[in-house]
């Protein structure tokens, strides 16, 4: 049986993404394959921070707002280490911080934010970069523990550079439209993998593969797999 690795599909993802909505799609499939309801990147830039996220937008208002990352615990514990850690709200450890940290804890669990996983990682010049997995309940803390840090941390990685580099990387869209999922299929198909191949990865029906590569390789105007695969590297598609 083939080792399954969870952070395969969104790293695969965030590598032929070829604009910001395919990596909060990819980001939101991550949460529901394992029992998340809300992912958040955050940036952190000394006093500054930025953040792309699908937590309720009346929550993400009132944290812009009141100016929450001054102190948002999880945040100043990304500030302190650079490990993945998991996190708790309900954790009666709060219960002895500053009446600020308690009232910005109350607020996140009225606004169905209770516990979460969250995997900091260093971008340099001393700033952070922190990609956070929640939840309304400490159920998702279960699978939170079974993930790979390492992983996770390179996922983080990968993703602080995707959006980092956003305006270069998808100032030019191609005209060959291809859909994220026939993306992937060439890739796979590029890296040597036969369709079959690509089903089995993918967890998809082999016809489902060989419409998709059928269309790419139309879309691309060319006439072998091969030429497919080549015009596509050439426009950076894969």
């Amino acid at each position: 049986m083939r080792k399954t690795y969870p952070f395969d599909p969104l790293i695969e993802a965030i590598v032929t993404a070829r604009d910001p909505d395919a990596l909060t799609n990819a980001l939101q499939d991550f949460c529901r394959r394992f029992g998340f309801l809300y992912f958040a990147y955050l940036r952190l830039d000394g006093s500054r921070w930025r953040a792309v996220s699908n937590y309720p937008q009346d929550w993400q208002e009132r944290y812009y707002t009141l100016n929450y990352s001054r102190v948002d615990p999880i945040v100043h514990a990304v500030k302190q280490g650079v490990h993945p850690f998991c996190w708790s709200l309900d954790d009666a450890v709060l219960d002895q911080e500053r009446r600020d940290v308690r009232a910005f804890r109350d607020d996140a669990r009225a606004h169905g934010i209770m516990a979460g996983f969250s995997i900091p990682v260093r971008v340099g010049f001393s700033h952070h970069s922190v990609l956070t997995f929640a939840s309304s309940d400490t159920n998702c803390l279960r699978s939170a523990m079974t993930l790979d840090t390492i992983e996770a941390a390179t996922t983080t990685a990968m993703l602080h550079l995707a959006f980092t580099q956003a305006k270069n990387r998808w100032s030019q869209t191609s005209s060959a439209a291809l859909t994220p999922f026939e993306i992937i299929c060439l890739r796979w198909i590029a890296e040597g993998k036969t369709m079959q191949d690509v089903a089995d990865l993918l967890e998809q029906k082999y016809s489902t593969v060989r419409v998709s590569v059928d269309r790419a390789r139309g879309k691309l105007d060319a006439v072998t797999l091969q030429q497919a695969t080549a015009v596509a590297t050439r426009l950076a598609l894969i």
